[in-house]
């Protein structure tokens, strides 16, 4: 006999494994947009605002050469620096997410 789980609450092996970290700013709509995005997927992820965490913020700026770029997204080993909904998409794919 199989479980049916509702959308919401599965989990897949992949998603849980792979860590995912949104860098972003409370008051960014395209950082915002990432974050409302994952959550309708259901996809976890750790989500650093970089206006109150300023090792989040100095590493954001490391990765960029400088630049206080948000959102800036860590799927895996791969980072995406302001990325579109399609870019997102293809990385998570790359790692078996979507």
């Amino acid at each position: 006999m199989s479980t049916m789980y509702p959308r919401s609450t599965y989990r897949s092996p992949s998603r849980s494994t792979t860590p995912i970290v949104v860098y972003g700013t409370s008051w960014c709509a395209a950082s915002q947009m990432v974050h409302r995005y994952l959550d309708r997927l259901g996809i976890p992820y750790l989500y650093r605002d970089m206006e109150y965490d300023s090792a989040a913020a100095r590493q954001v700026k490391w990765w960029t050469g400088g630049s206080f770029s948000h959102p800036t997204v860590q799927v895996g080993g791969q980072v995406l620096v302001e990325p579109s909904l399609d870019e997102l998409d293809w990385a998570l794919s790359r790692v078996g997410i979507c």
